[in-house]
């Protein structure tokens, strides 16, 4: 699905829901809504950190519901230069002005932060 392309935010892949809400089966291989097998009590607080500050984004293709959560894997170094670079290409790539105000400009700076705010609660949640 194309839909992880579409922001600088960083998502797990998406889940496929049923209509009573329950999990049916992950694209990511079965992986669950805790991102992990256990889950254990301070990984499941970040991510419901993460859930508040960022809500997963929810969309219905073919009759059928699907979710995707914000991720919630630490952000290397390589991480963050690869932000930088992936701002500065969107920023060409859909011609936002450099001066004035700009839409185009401001919605990827939202992104950005959004993403940054993302690596700092995985980091630290307080700061987050």
């Amino acid at each position: 699905m194309s839909r992880s392309h579409d922001s600088l935010v960083k998502y797990d892949s998406p889940i496929l829901i049923n209509t009573s809400g329950r999990e049916i089966s992950a694209a990511s291989g079965g992986k669950t809504k805790s991102g992990t097998a256990g889950g254990s009590a301070t990984a499941t607080s970040t991510e419901d950190i993460l859930n508040s500050i960022l809500p997963p984004r929810e969309w219905t293709e073919d009759g059928q519901l699907w979710v995707q959560y914000v991720s919630s894997v630490p952000a290397t170094r390589h991480d963050v230069v690869n932000l930088q670079e992936e701002l500065d290409k969107k920023l060409l790539q859909r011609k936002a002005r450099e001066t004035g105000i700009c839409p185009i400009r401001e919605e990827l700076y939202a992104q950005c932060f959004d993403e940054l705010i993302r690596q700092i609660t995985i980091n630290c949640a307080e700061r987050g």
